[in-house]
């Protein structure tokens, strides 16, 4: 086991899985963005006939309602399967890192025992993160209500310290945990406790880690949405909004079908694979940290531990 890893090679562990294995890339973002876009599609198609006039009936009716309870059927559904699918890709992506270079017909992509474990320490760390915030944040008020009895200026400064410091905290938290599900994934097994382990003394470096890829995020978020916006207004996407006061129904405010065609376009072919480099870009990073720590730093080599499912 390492004494610790190197942020660069960290860093540098996603541009190689997207060198290595571009079209895998390209399918996990074609998949997730396909899905969405068929979702979206489902819950429009269902909605898409209303009237607008509807909405400003003190009394809806019961056809709109049935379609409300049909859009609410369609969402979950939709938000369980994009859920078991972030898993599948949050793993494929991981088995990918760990096996550089070769050849995989599936795309790293399985529905196996690795998933289901992943699944549970991912709904494990979601829900206790979110019950401990929600404690401190009672805290916090009950704290700030007592201040606030003797000064209100010292109790809005207090709540912007705490603010602060759950902020603070919540990284650190974020940064200390980071290990586990790559771990679950190395070793084939729960690694709660290993990866909890490999995080000891690595806290400043693993939140390190957790900013560049956040920084290098936004800044590839904040391109594609100038790009996304240029391309909208180039094409006339919003075009046809000058006449939306004689729509009727919500399906009247769609672009045309040429427009959607090249949205639809735009969005599966350079879209899914900018979209599948940024999930490697926020995922594989920790995978290569994990590897290092448990194997060394010869990223390049056999994993210590089988890794077929």
């Amino acid at each position: 086991m390492a004494e610790s890893f190197s942020i660069g090679g960290a860093m540098a562990a996603p541009i190689r899985v997207i060198r290595r294995h571009p079209l895998a890339v390209f399918v996990w973002g074609f998949v997730t963005m396909a899905f969405s876009l068929i979702g979206v599609a489902l819950m429009f198609g269902v909605m898409g006939p209303t009237a607008f006039g509807d909405f400003a009936e003190a009394e809806p009716p019961a056809e709109l309602m049935s379609r409300f309870m049909a859009v609410q059927g369609l969402s979950m559904l939709i938000n369980v399967g994009q859920l078991v699918l972030a898993v599948v890709i949050w793993a494929a992506i991981m088995r990918a890192m760990l096996r550089i270079g070769r050849p995989d017909k599936t795309f790293f992509m399985r529905l196996g025992m690795d998933e289901l474990r992943l699944a549970v320490v991912g709904l494990a760390l979601f829900v206790g993160a979110y019950i401990a915030v929600i404690i401190l944040v009672l805290i916090g008020i009950a704290v700030g209500a007592v201040v606030w009895q003797a000064s209100e200026f010292a109790a809005v400064v207090l709540g912007m310290v705490m603010t602060f410091a759950l902020i603070v905290a919540t990284a650190f938290a974020m940064a200390r945990l980071a290990l586990i599900a790559p771990a679950t994934i190395i070793l084939e097994r729960f690694a709660f406790v290993e990866g909890w382990n490999l995080g000891k003394g690595q806290v400043w470096r693993l939140l390190g880690l957790l900013v560049c890829t956040w920084l290098v995020y936004v800044v590839i978020y904040a391109l594609f949405v100038a790009v996304l916006a240029l391309v909208a207004l180039s094409t006339g996407v919003f075009a046809h909004w000058q006449a939306l006061g004689d729509a009727a129904t919500l399906a009247d405010i769609m672009p045309s079908p040429g427009v959607l065609a090249i949205l639809t376009f735009l969005t599966l072919v350079p879209g899914a694979f900018l979209y599948g480099a940024v999930m490697t870009l926020l995922c594989a990073p920790f995978a290569a940290a994990c590897r290092e720590l448990i194997d060394g730093p010869a990223l390049g080599r056999e994993p210590a531990v089988a890794l077929d499912s």
